[in-house]
């Protein structure tokens, strides 16, 4: 009956997924649904020890983060950031693309959920691109991974789901290793594109005469953009006061507090918030309600299913069956890819939450190394992220002139489609394989 209820378990969680992509709804939801029915129908529990798995440091941390990440963003703090590094690159347009990448990993590495980072980031990337005749898929794609890069730090959601889940599962993770491994593959990926695309442009362009790689997406000279979402170049120079200023210290002391003197992060990134809006009220007011609520119950969601399921003993069952599937190099692979295409149609985020704790107890055998299967498995499932069907891509589709819109769809489907095989192999060569992480 037992080995019945693991079976059950396992598929309720498949289903989750499979649900939560084909219909409009929230993950979370979802698997705070599938707790109780098969914890009180299936498990016998009692709503108590349902809910006994629900990660409230991690509630209280992506609260704390997210809100003050809301705050810096109402007082024009994390604006006043980006038209700093823009302005440092004075006339060089090509530098541009890569100056937001910069800025999209240190604005996730703070705890930006990446989404919002895009929808911030996307309009002066296509405005410029328009402007200097840039390739709006490659300024799509690197900023895309320099948001991938920094969602992944220790104060970041995605890191946060990484190194919470496996420190509750009794495995050891190295968050500043995960962090700086995320980066350095995520970085590898964007140059190895860029010398991609500019390889294609050549090859476009001695094909077809006088054509250019740029003109493959139509623009009129230094004209300003059109088209639905296209904004000009920012030209206002966001002048700083001193809510900017102590806004910006109260990330150095987030950071300080947080990594270097161990204070909790989460109560400590709460408390700046509510500081900063005791203090400046008036710009403040409306930042609670632009914590993405939905994502933090998709991730707490899930994991309070997942941890009904750890407690009545189904993740160790489905994670020892893995375990023993075959051998350990060649599953560790297929553990990859089933990520990288699970999270190509689905959400990463609620991936990574059911993953994680499933590739525990193979990861207990000792046969691969804990800290280079977390990279492989974090670069495997958000590389894809850029598709045309996520939320990232739509973004910068959304911000894209009507007209370049088609080759920039076809675009970054291709890349998604690459990352789905390119992704696994590359980091299980680079991570798995030499099992030296």
């Amino acid at each position: 009956m037992q080995t019945h209820m693991h079976i059950i378990g396992v598929l309720v969680l498949a289903g989750i997924l499979v649900l939560g992509t084909v219909r409009p709804i929230n993950l979370g939801a979802l698997s705070l649904v599938a707790a109780f029915i098969v914890g009180t129908v299936g498990f016998g529990s009692t709503v108590p020890e349902i809910l006994e798995p629900f990660p409230a440091n991690l509630f209280v941390m992506l609260v704390g983060i997210t809100y003050l990440f809301s705050v810096a963003r109402a007082s024009g703090t994390v604006d006043w950031m980006v038209e700093g590094a823009v302005r440092l690159t004075g006339n060089r347009a090509h530098v541009i693309p890569w100056v937001l990448f910069v800025l999209g990993l240190i604005i996730c590495s703070i705890g930006a959920f990446s989404p919002a980072v895009a929808a911030m980031l996307a309009p002066i990337a296509m405005s410029f691109a328009v402007k200097y005749r840039l390739d709006p898929l490659l300024s799509s794609i690197v900023i895309g991974l320099g948001c991938i890069a920094g969602s992944f730090s220790p104060i970041a959601p995605l890191g946060l789901i990484v190194n919470s889940v496996g420190e509750r599962s009794g495995i050891e993770v190295n968050p500043t290793v995960l962090y700086l491994g995320v980066l350095a593959m995520t970085t590898l990926v964007a140059v190895g594109t860029a010398v991609v695309l500019r390889l294609a442009h050549r090859s476009n362009a001695s094909d077809d005469g006088d054509l250019s790689g740029e003109e493959r997406f139509p623009v009129v000279g230094n004209s300003r953009p059109s088209g639905p979402g296209a904004m000009a170049a920012p030209t206002e120079v966001h002048r700083p006061g001193v809510e900017n200023y102590v806004t910006l210290a109260g990330f150095v002391v987030l950071a300080i507090g947080g990594l270097v003197i161990g204070w909790d992060i989460g109560f400590l990134a709460l408390t700046i918030a509510v500081v900063l809006t005791l203090v400046f009220p008036g710009s403040s007011k409306n930042a609670m309600s632009e914590i993405s609520w939905g994502v933090i119950l998709l991730i707490c969601g899930v994991l309070t299913y997942v941890g009904l399921l750890e407690e009545n003993g189904t993740v160790e069952w489905a994670g020892a069956k893995v375990a023993t599937a075959g051998a350990p190099m060649i599953t560790a692979l297929l553990i990859l890819v089933v990520a990288a295409v699970a999270s190509a149609a689905a959400s990463t985020t609620g991936l990574l939450g059911m993953i994680v704790p499933l590739a525990v107890p193979f990861l207990a055998t000792g046969h691969v190394s804990v800290v280079g299967f977390l990279i492989a498995l974090a670069i495997s499932s958000s590389l894809v992220d850029l598709s045309p069907f996520s939320t990232g891509g739509a973004i910068y589709l959304a911000n894209a002139p009507e007209r370049w819109r088609p080759s920039l769809y076809r675009g970054l489907l291709k890349f998604t489609g690459a990352m789905v095989i390119v992704g696994p192999l590359v980091s299980w060569l680079l991570l798995v394989v030499p099992n030296w992480v």
